[in-house]
C-alpha cells in the first residue's frame, strides 16, 4: 500500500513520515505484509446449525 508523506499515520497520532513501519509483517519483521491473515486469530470457516426452515410464516410460533 502506498503511503503519502503528510497523510495521517495509521499507527501513531501524527502525520505520515514515510517510515513504512505500517508495512511490516506482525509475525516476521523481516517481511513486508502481504495480507495473508495469519496474524488474525480467526477460523477459516464459521458455521451455524439450522433446526428448521419455515416456508410458511403461519407455521412459526414465537415462544
Amino acid at each position: 500500500m502506498e503511503r503519502k508523506i503528510g497523510s495521517p499515520c495509521v499507527l501513531y497520532d501524527r502525520a505520515c513520515v514515510g517510515c513504512l513501519e505500517c508495512e511490516i509483517c506482525d509475525l516476521d519483521p523481516n517481511k513486508v505484509c502481504d495480507n495473508c491473515g495469519k496474524c488474525i486469530e480467526m477460523q477459516d470457516v464459521a458455521s451455524i446449525k439450522i433446526d428448521k426452515i419455515y416456508m410458511n410464516p403461519n407455521e412459526y410460533e414465537e415462544k
